[in-house]
C-alpha cells in the first residue's frame, strides 16, 4: 500500500463485503500489510469511515461537475446524474446503511445532507428541463415531495432486508420510475 487513496478503496471494498463491520485486520489481509501501516494514513477506523464518506461524496461531485458543464441535453444530463448516484452506492446493502446510522452517527448525518443536497440539484435540472420544453412540465412541488420521501424510505435498512435488495438495486427501481413510468 502506497498511499490512502489505496487504503480507502480497501475499506470500500470491505465494506461491500462486511459492511461496516470490517476490521482494520481485514484491511491489512486485503492489502497484505500491517495495521502500523494503516496507521500511518489514519488514526482509526472511525477517521476510515469518515474518509471513505469524504472520497464517495467528493467522487460524485466531481462527476457531477462534469455532467452539470456539458452540452448533454437536459434528459441526458438527469440520466447520468442518476446513473453517477447510483454508481457510487453500488455494492452497499441494508447493513452498510444500518450501520451507518447506529454506528457513525456524525457520518450518517454528512451522508443524509449529501443525498438532500443531490435531490435539490436534480430538482433544479427538472426545472431547467421543464422551462426550456424538454421536460413535461409536473408539479415541481409533488415531484420534490415524491424524490425527498421516496430516497429517505428506500434508504432504510429495515424496507432494503426485508425487500431483499441493495441500496443501488433500490435506487435503480426508483430511476426507472421517475424516467420510463409504470405502463409497459
Amino acid at each position: 500500500m502506497n498511499n490512502k487513496q489505496e487504503l480507502i478503496q480497501a475499506a470500500i471494498e470491505e465494506i461491500k463485503v462486511n459492511s461496516l463491520r470490517f476490521t482494520m485486520e481485514d484491511l491489512t489481509r486485503r492489502l497484505r500489510v500491517s495495521k502500523s501501516s494503516l496507521y500511518k494514513f489514519v488514526t482509526s477506523k472511525d477517521e476510515l469511515v469518515s474518509e471513505v464518506i469524504n472520497e464517495l461524496t467528493a467522487s460524485f461531485n466531481k462527476e457531477e461537475s462534469e455532467i452539470l458543464s456539458g452540452n448533454k441535453p437536459v434528459q441526458e444530463k438527469l440520466k447520468l446524474f442518476t446513473e453517477a448516484f447510483m454508481k457510487i452506492t453500488h455494492g452497499f446493502d441494508s447493513r452498510v446503511y444500518g450501520d451507518l446510522q447506529r454506528f457513525y452517527k456524525s457520518d450518517w448525518k454528512k451522508w443524509a445532507a449529501f443525498r438532500q443536497e443531490k435531490i435539490n440539484v436534480f430538482m433544479n435540472l427538472l426545472q431547467n428541463g421543464i422551462d426550456s420544453g424538454a421536460v413535461k412540465p409536473v408539479n415541481f412541488a409533488v415531484v420534490y415531495q415524491c424524490l425527498n420521501a421516496s430516497m429517505e424510505a428506500i434508504a432504510k435498512p429495515e424496507f432494503l432486508e426485508s425487500n431483499n435488495l441493495s441500496y443501488s438495486q433500490a435506487v435503480d427501481t426508483l430511476q426507472d420510475i421517475v424516467f420510463h413510468g409504470l405502463l409497459a
